[in-house]
């Protein structure tokens, strides 16, 4: 039999030893749970995508697609008109408003709702509209089926835009006219 003192505890390794001993572990948390995140992730908003099947003659179309354009006809249709006092939905959702461009006479509110799996947020202007140019302070990030409205008042172009970051950037970004007439 050995001595007590032969044998090695846990607490006798050095630290390195046990940095380099817990090296699988610390790679399986590091590259092995943000690659499940992603994935899991994907998959979701894999489901918003374009489903796509097989076509005549071995071409592939888009089945999806002439939904895509319905709906972008359909968020133009919502634009036509507005009268003053009352209340204008735009939906936010697949990093788009809709419609993008809005035009409203002077007194209505616009309701902007998260339709989307991510928080978005409403402000005015642009990322680099000064705060004395701003028409309204940012809604701030808001999840889906959360809200923002704001009742315009003053005639002219209004440039709107997500103020989550990266947002902007991606092309989420919408006009409100608003005239002293109906449009």
């Amino acid at each position: 039999m050995g001595s007590p003192s032969a044998a090695r505890t846990r607490t006798d390794v050095p630290w390195f030893q046990r940095v380099l001993d817990n090296i699988p572990f610390l790679l399986l948390l590091g590259v092995g749970f943000p690659t499940i995140l992603y994935t899991v992730w994907s998959v979701v908003e894999l489901q918003h995508l374009p489903s796509f099947s097989e076509a005549p003659h071995g071409a592939l179309h888009g089945v999806g697609l002439e939904g895509a354009a319905a709906e972008r006809a359909a968020a133009s249709a919502e634009q036509a008109t507005a009268v003053t006092g009352e209340t204008v939905t735009v939906s936010m959702r697949q990093m788009r408003f809709f419609p993008d461009t809005l035009e409203i006479t002077a007194g209505t509110t616009v309701v902007w709702v998260n339709d989307d799996m991510i928080d978005h947020a409403v402000a005015y202007g642009s990322s680099d509209t000064p705060a004395e140019e701003r028409l309204f302070e940012s809604s701030g990030d808001f999840p889906q089926g959360e809200s923002f409205a704001h009742t315009f008042e003053t005639p002219g172009t209004h440039p709107i835009y997500c103020s989550t970051i990266g947002h902007e950037q991606a092309g989420m970004v919408m006009t409100v006219v608003v005239t002293e007439d109906a449009p």
